[in-house]
């Protein structure tokens, strides 16, 4: 391969010092040693000299997952982590996959996925590299340890460097079930340390997508239809005559790429380019028609069940009193910093695509697809991304680069404009939901019917994950599965279809009905006269677990205690991705709108590898939380989307963010997500804290609707 990839600052070399460094194709088998080299399993490489190189098979999106994975191998292997240089594989392959057969990072399992496998590697090598040693020294494996870099014979004070034994340890079959390490021994997972891959950000040599270069390399800039699902007219290329640096325009299927030889003119031409497309059937479509399709659809008698315990709408015609109550949620964006990008070289020989992807096997069969050759031609280089949230799960980008490479027949770098990447993008869907709750004479909950309405968030990407009755998961998810005892309980959704592109985004269906069931709990909490935080309590009074991640987040936040003039508490729980999360929201209300002081996190995801990073996931998962209720929308008119940059889609400034005091709880209880459990309680917590502050009930977002935003 000929390509060179330049970073902000300069050549970014092999033998860098960087932490992170562009991903290489790496296809190892998933268990046998390699026979010669110093691939000593499908992770790890040691050089002779000690160098150990660690092939991740996640995404680094900042959440710190591959130094979670240094860390994992460091301690299992006994080396310190300073010795760990950590690449990203790009290239699918079957130890690179986890279920359901594909290489893939998403659904807060960065880190959790992959636990048992690294350490499973790293100890296979720590055995295989102690049998070489075994048998250099004439010694009982028994009597030695692998330990800061070396096979170590205490009794006869003799050590070898590992390096120097990997070209015997390579001869040897790997242990099928090597013994990991006990917890005692493990010296770096379970303790504070500092990311691996800052240094290289902070000065500038970290390799994003949109750092890649390659020699004789073009720029293409998409520009893409302002009305959804439109597909191209046509376009006059004459309109760009007078900007310098045209190279070509290339047909996509939802607009047209410029192609140029610099970024600017390649930007220059995009928005200038006179352009035409065909009419669709919602060219008139407003967000409030959609708004009124959904609601009227929560009265549809075809939905489809996710679950039915009891006889729900006897005991709420039965109950002593009923609480009922309607919410509803906008499409939101993800609002990466960096915008959607791809380089692409078609060759020959084949199609090599470096890309800031979530997905590697789908932008490999997008690539392959875009060149019409077999996968087995396409190889992908995973890059750095600025911003991830599930947007980057998408690989239309991909074969448009490929599309346009292979027009052009040199290598292009493809970038979506900030105004394609907020009309054009990728949305978590709108969604309404109904609520019904049935108290006894005791203020007990015994009924509960959970509505929800909306667009489909799996159809669009996997199709297969609908169930056979219609259901999409997400759209009830961390309902239909709560843990709260709520008696007779019913939860379904009914299928209302809108023009936007449906996505996941950050905690998918859980962000919502986060919203949804904490909000409306809070009513019905109020409406029996009782404490949220106790009536909560009464919920999941069977589950031992549960109370103690509420009853943490209302001892840690002085729930009950005095708060100063003006303010108010607000709580929430919900469970996600194998964690439970409950959060306190202290707000004020004033008359530049709603403050959120402090949020106080509880989190138990069973356990934990770097408890900074997970302080971290929780802070980003409540600031992103926060910035959507307070003022992020997209909003349709005539078919297309009327936010086009971040002056129309405002996210949360610094000034306005909370404090944030994570308190995270390893019970032992498997291995729970990070990344998204602590977006879905942050609206409902603050939703509620309003109400106890000002008696007005929130039941739609973004709060700017409500006059309340900033």
């Amino acid at each position: 391969m000929n390509a060179v990839t330049l970073n902000r600052r300069g050549l970014l070399r092999s033998g860098a010092a960087a932490a992170v460094a562009l991903s290489v194709p790496v296809v190892l088998p998933a268990r046998g040693l390699a026979r010669n080299g110093d691939a000593l399993t499908a992770y790890l490489r040691i050089a002779q000299d000690g160098a150990i190189t660690l092939i991740t098979p996640a995404t680094e999106m900042g959440q710190g997952t591959h130094t979670a994975h240094a860390m994992l191998v460091a301690d299992e292997l006994g080396v310190p982590l300073s010795a760990i240089r950590t690449i990203r594989v790009g290239q699918p392959s079957e130890p690179m996959r986890r279920p359901p057969g594909e290489q893939s990072t998403g659904g807060s399992t960065g880190t959790r996925a992959w636990v048992a496998r690294l350490r499973t590697a790293a100890a296979q090598a720590r055995e295989v590299l102690t049998e070489a040693a075994a048998r250099r020294m004439n010694v009982p494996v028994a009597e030695l340890k692998c330990q800061d870099g070396a096979i170590v014979h205490a009794a006869s004070n003799r050590s070898i460097p590992i390096g120097s034994l990997v070209r015997e340890a390579a001869l040897l079959p790997l242990p099928e079930k090597p013994a990991l390490r006990p917890a005692a021994e493990l010296r770096i997972v379970g303790r504070p340390t500092p990311r691996l891959d800052i240094p290289a950000k902070v000065t500038g040599r970290a390799v994003f997508g949109m750092d890649v270069k390659v020699p004789g390399m073009l720029y293409a800039c998409a520009r893409l239809a302002p009305v959804y699902r439109a597909e191209l007219d046509g376009f006059d290329r004459a309109s760009l005559d007078r900007i310098d640096g045209i190279v070509d325009v290339v047909p996509l299927p939802r607009g047209v790429a410029v192609v140029a030889e610099n970024s600017w003119a390649a930007i220059r031409g995009a928005e200038a380019i006179a352009i035409r497309f065909k009419p669709t059937p919602h060219d008139t479509l407003d967000s409030a028609a959609l708004s009124q399709r959904m609601i009227a659809a929560l009265d549809q008698e075809t939905r489809a069940v996710a679950k039915n315990e009891g006889d729900v709408e006897a005991v709420l015609r039965n109950a002593a009193k009923t609480v009922e109550a309607v919410y509803e949620v906008p499409y939101l964006a993800h609002a990466c910093m960096e915008t959607d990008n791809a380089t692409a070289q078609v060759t020959a020989e084949g199609v090599t695509v470096w890309a800031p992807t979530q997905h590697q096997d789908w932008a490999l069969a997008e690539a392959a697809r875009a060149a019409g050759v077999d996968s087995s031609k396409v190889t992908i280089h995973t890059t750095l991304l600025g911003g991830g949230f599930g947007r980057r799960y998408a690989s239309e980008v991909v074969g448009q680069a490929v599309t346009v490479a292979k027009a052009v027949g040199r290598p292009v770098k493809l970038f979506w404009r900030r105004e394609d990447e907020f009309a054009q993008g990728y949305y978590r869907p709108a969604q309404v939901a109904r609520m019904r709750a049935a108290l006894d004479a005791d203020g007990r909950l015994i009924g509960f019917w959970f509505r929800a309405a909306g667009p489909s968030t799996v159809a669009e990407f996997r199709p297969n994950a609908i169930q056979p009755n219609g259901l999409d998961p997400q759209q009830v998810a961390s309902v239909a599965d709560s843990r709260y005892r709520f008696g007779a309980f019913r939860a379904d959704w009914v299928r209302v279809d809108g023009p936007p592109r449906n996505w996941i985004w950050r905690s998918v269906g859980a962000s919502q009905n986060g919203f949804f069931l904490e909000s409306f709990l809070d009513e019905v909490a109020h409406a029996a006269g009782q404490d949220p935080y106790r009536f909560r309590r009464e919920l999941l009074a069977h589950d031992a677990r549960a109370l103690k991640v509420l009853d943490t987040a209302a001892e840690k936040a002085g729930w009950g205690a005095p708060l100063p003039a003006g303010r108010a508490r607000g709580i929430a729980y919900m469970e996600s991705y194998g964690s439970l999360c409950a959060e306190v929201a202290e707000v004020s209300v004033g008359a530049d709108g709603v403050r959120v002081h402090r949020v106080v996190v509880a989190l138990d995801c069973g356990d934990i590898v770097n408890p900074d990073a997970v302080e971290a996931q929780l802070m980003g998962g409540v600031t992103q939380g926060l910035s959507a209720m307070l003022g992020e929308a997209i909003t349709l008119k005539n078919g297309a989307a009327e936010q086009r940059n971040f002056d129309t889609y405002p996210i949360l400034r610094i000034d306005r963010a909370p404090k944030v005091e994570a308190h995270v709880i390893r019970s032992g209880q498997g291995w729970g997500g990070v990344g998204e459990p602590g977006v879905p309680p942050i609206a409902p917590a603050v939703a509620n804290a309003i109400f106890a502050a000002t008696g007005r009930r929130i039941r739609r977002l973004p709060l700017t609707a409500e006059g309340l935003g900033v």
